[in-house]
């Protein structure tokens, strides 16, 4: 039978104290149908310089050190000695092992893409010949894995790596490339620039939390570091705390920034730390459940430590689980839909609120849509919140069914703008005011003044670097008067529902 990725991790995770190391300890993964093969060639400067290649097969990636890098000349064979399989999370590590620690030295991302193996890669890899193309950034065409003879007493699990012939292949008076591009391809940095970049990155301390690897990158293509998102949440504190105190909260992680994986946390996890509570609440099924929350600024930075650069709260608080304190209205557009028929959805969802009693905010979401957001006072049961949403949203798509859509599938959303209510649900989310987003750019969800809402606002450039600047320069918040508003959710009929517009 064959082993579990989890199993084939023992001896990786044997041989590491991730206490220590900023390696990822690696996720459980199986087999991605469908999906391309993972390569990456790491440059690792421990106590000997190599490269380290890696091919994922279920669920892990195969791992060899080459002694000398690969040649792009044919024939030429390269030292590979097979290692312990590796995680899929590591294809995106870059940074420095410390001393003393399995394979402590300098990793330097240099080259990633997918492998096409010929033939049954599994029947090859145990037969000791793979034969593959590589679709790399900077490693192209065919190449063999051959496996050497053992001699006698040798414990060394001997591979040789050597490129075919094809157009991808240079002569042996060629520039060799690993001098030709030394640099990495997620950060551009060289491997000295890693090394004198973590000069271990010695724990930082941020709102009088330790942070741990405080220069770990996030964001590479904007060099922005877990420090850096931590005072970012540090400076805005007074602006996000009011949105995601003593709410629930789902969370969305990235450990290694990014570039690696991503995932959604709604629930405690081993090693949490003390300022991110949790508590029991019982679910819709009456079962019980824990859930997340904090209650200020140490809280938010132990989120950051914990890798978690996404914040998003229920529409309720802790203290009254069962109703709904606001109303969440998500306009996204779909494919093909201009940006001004976004800001023309939100100004309709302000006019429909009013027009109901209801006073409404408005918000970038640090993607392409906007939320347009009314506070509520007094009961609001889930069910009655999401019905009210709902009939907002099927009143838009049948008033102007040309503009609009209220139904989630994507192939429906394509030139409209989906009025999403469904953010009205017991235990659904959205992304909080001023939380960082987990896309290129770092960009940030940020409240808006009704008045600056136009066609030529760019979101995109509201982010972790620009929205700082912006709140000192704004003189108070767009959203300064949400807390004070006392208005309760409407009943009777739809909002201006079947006006009959075309």
């Amino acid at each position: 039978m064959a082993k579990s990725p989890s199993a084939k991790l023992a001896s990786y995770r044997a041989k590491r104290d991730f206490d220590l190391t900023a390696e990822p300890e690696g996720r459980e993964r199986r087999n991605r149908r469908g999906a391309a093969l993972a390569f990456v060639v790491q440059k690792h400067a421990a106590r000997h310089l190599h490269y380290d290649l890696r091919l994922e097969l279920d669920g892990v990636m195969k791992s060899w050190a080459v002694a000398k890098g690969p040649s792009l000349v044919p024939g030429e064979k390269r030292l590979a000695i097979h290692v312990e399989d590796h995680p899929l999370d590591y294809n995106s590590f870059e940074g420095v092992i410390p001393a003393g620690q399995y394979g402590g030295g300098t990793v330097l991302l240099w080259d990633r893409g997918c492998w096409l193996p010929e033939g049954d890669p599994r029947e090859g890899y145990e037969k000791g010949h793979l034969a593959f193309r590589l679709e790399g950034e900077k490693l192209k065409g065919g190449w063999h894995l051959v496996r050497m003879k053992q001699r006698p007493g040798e414990r060394r699990d001997n591979w040789l790596l050597i490129k075919q012939e094809d157009g991808h292949a240079r002569p042996p008076d060629a520039p060799d490339i690993l001098e030709e591009e030394p640099r990495s391809v997620a950060s551009g940095r060289t491997i000295e620039e890693i090394a004198a970049g973590a000069a271990g990155a010695a724990p930082a301390e941020v709102a009088g939390l330790r942070l741990t690897h405080p220069d770990r990158v996030l964001w590479p293509d904007e060099g922005i570091t877990k420090r850096d998102l931590a005072e970012f949440y540090e400076e805005v504190a007074g602006h996000l705390l009011p949105h995601v105190s003593g709410r629930p909260l789902a969370l969305v992680r990235c450990p290694q920034g990014i570039a690696g994986t991503c995932f959604f946390q709604k629930h405690p996890w081993a090693g949490l730390s003390d300022h991110i509570r949790h508590e029991t609440i019982r679910d819709e099924a009456g079962e019980e459940e824990e859930i997340l929350f904090v209650r200020d600024l140490p809280g938010v930075v132990a989120l950051v430590q914990a890798g978690v650069i996404e914040i998003h709260p229920w529409g309720a608080t802790i203290a009254d689980v069962e109703n709904a304190d606001r109303i969440v209205m998500d306009l996204d557009p779909g494919e093909g839909t201009p940006w001004e028929a976004v800001v023309a959805a939100a100004r309709e969802v302000r006019e429909r609120l009013s027009e109901a009693g209801l006073e409404s905010f408005v918000k970038t979401t640090g993607g392409k849509g906007l939320h347009v957001v009314a506070p509520l006072t007094g009961p609001a049961p889930w069910p009655a919140a999401k019905a009210f949403a709902r009939s907002l949203a099927d009143a838009m798509e049948a008033d102007d069914p040309r503009r609009y859509v209220a139904t989630a599938s994507k192939e429906a959303r394509r030139g409209l703008v989906y009025v999403d209510y469904l953010r009205n649900g017991r235990g659904a989310t959205a992304v909080a005011p001023y939380s960082a987003r987990a896309r290129p750019g770092a960009p940030v969800a940020v409240p808006l003044a009704w008045g600056e809402l136009d066609d030529s606002l760019r979101p995109a450039l509201l982010s972790v670097r620009t929205v700082p600047n912006r709140l000192k320069t704004q003189g108070s918040d767009p959203w300064r008067d949400l807390a004070k508003l006392r208005q309760r959710l409407p009943g009777g009929p739809s909002p201006r529902a079947g006006r009959g517009r075309s």
